[in-house]
């Protein structure tokens, strides 16, 4: 089962997940893989590319409207929205972050 994380916003807890249906469908809306995607965001992104990725996460990944997404990170920021992706997508993928880390951990060491 693909992991998640829940987060208080505006005394609700919600659960994001990023789930097979959400990777469908944000691959779709951005006409991208979503490996191509997640790593295009760490050199800059739009804030409708967040709102998109945040409202297809949401709901424990069955995902929300766009307008309930946009009050969502209007409650959080936009930098705590991109760090609650960044939570969201480490849940998902964690042997990524694993793999992150190491690979720096080579380059260092020579």
């Amino acid at each position: 089962m693909i992991s998640g994380i829940t987060k208080e916003i505006g005394g609700v807890t919600h659960a994001f997940r990023m789930t097979t249906r959400a990777m469908m469908a944000i691959e779709q809306r951005f006409d991208k893989g979503l490996i191509d995607l997640m790593q295009g965001l760490n050199d800059g992104f739009r804030v409708s590319e967040l709102v998109h990725l945040i409202s297809e996460c949401a709901d424990d990944g069955r995902g929300i409207d766009v307008a309930d997404a946009q009050e969502l990170i209007d409650r959080l920021g936009v930098a705590g929205a991109g760090e609650l992706l960044g939570k969201v997508s480490e849940a998902a993928f964690p042997e990524a972050k694993g793999k992150s880390k190491n690979a720096k951990g080579a380059a260092r060491s020579k």
